[in-house]
């Protein structure tokens, strides 16, 4: 049985009446008949008795009309998820970001496409910038928010934000004394750092600008932020992170300070892979953008 049938037969029933259900249907009057009767003949049943006094439906025609009205509402609803899919507003969406990357803005850009859009199911997760990179690249994310940018075979890469590094240290540290810092003042003090496996691109930057005639004294390594100022605060040695995530972990034992000139800024990524074809994906990355 054709859908289209289905639905002349449907509009025929309502109607009880060729003249008018054609017009419903805008379609001449010959036409319909001519299609109600290749349905009887595909069913090989009677649907409808014509008499004198009109058209009735007959026991089988009563049957197929309770049948074929949920069939079609199905068939209608199908036809509208498959075109929110192949839209992207509708399917599956599976992000992650990185930890030291969970600011409010990135959230709140996910918070609202999930609002937006409803009907897609957004799971979302959190880890190293290189744990997130490793799972887009094998297939088990749809798009990260990385540190640092990234240049990878495979993977299509967009800035779509940069946050200003600051330095943190003990507050009895004699640079806490001081109102700005410049990168000369870091040199060979002890530093605390993350490490580099955890996210080489934003180490690789950050290790390039403030340290530039040479590798840093590591004093400790930590496996993120948190661990990093805890460590500063114990007089470890001083760091360097960006600044809206220092204003917001640092407890008052461990002092802020802003660079003098040309503040190094880092860069936050949002990556996927470039044969990814999934609609939400060009959806979501249109709403990122």
């Amino acid at each position: 049985m054709e859908l289209r049938r289905l639905r002349y037969f449907v509009v025929l029933a309502r109607h009880l009446h060729f003249g008018r259900a054609a017009s419903a249907l805008r379609i001449a009057q010959p036409g319909l008949s001519q299609q109600i009767k290749v349905l009887e003949q595909e069913l090989k049943v009677s649907l409808l008795d014509r008499g004198p006094q009109g058209v009735a439906l007959t026991p089988a025609g009563r049957a197929l009309l309770t049948g074929a009205e949920p069939l079609l509402a199905a068939a209608d609803e199908l036809g509208e998820r498959v075109r929110a899919v192949a839209d992207g507003t509708c399917g599956r969406l599976s992000l992650a970001y990185s930890r030291s990357g969970a600011d409010d803005h990135l959230t709140d850009v996910i918070r609202r496409f999930k609002k937006d859009h409803e009907d897609v199911q957004v799971s979302v997760t959190t880890g190293m910038s290189s744990w997130c990179l490793r799972l887009l690249r094998d297939g088990d994310l749809d798009a990260a928010f990385v540190r640092g940018i990234v240049r990878e075979p495979g993977i299509t890469a967009t800035v779509v934000a940069e946050e200003e590094a600051a330095v943190i240290l003990p507050a009895g540290h004699p640079l806490a004394a001081r109102d700005r810092l410049t990168r000369r003042d870091l040199r060979d003090l002890p530093v605390v750092l993350w490490p580099r496996e955890a996210g080489p691109s934003l180490y690789e930057e950050l290790v390039t600008d403030i340290w530039p005639d040479g590798a840093p004294h590591v004093a400790a390594e930590e496996p993120d932020f948190e661990q990093v100022v805890a460590s500063v605060s114990e007089g470890t040695g001083l760091s360097v992170m960006d600044l809206g995530r220092a204003r917001k972990l640092c407890p008052p034992e461990v002092t802020i300070r802003r660079f003098a000139d040309a503040p190094p800024r880092y860069a936050v990524s949002f990556a996927h892979r470039t044969d990814d074809a999934n609609p939400v994906l060009a959806r979501f990355a249109s709403y990122v953008r």
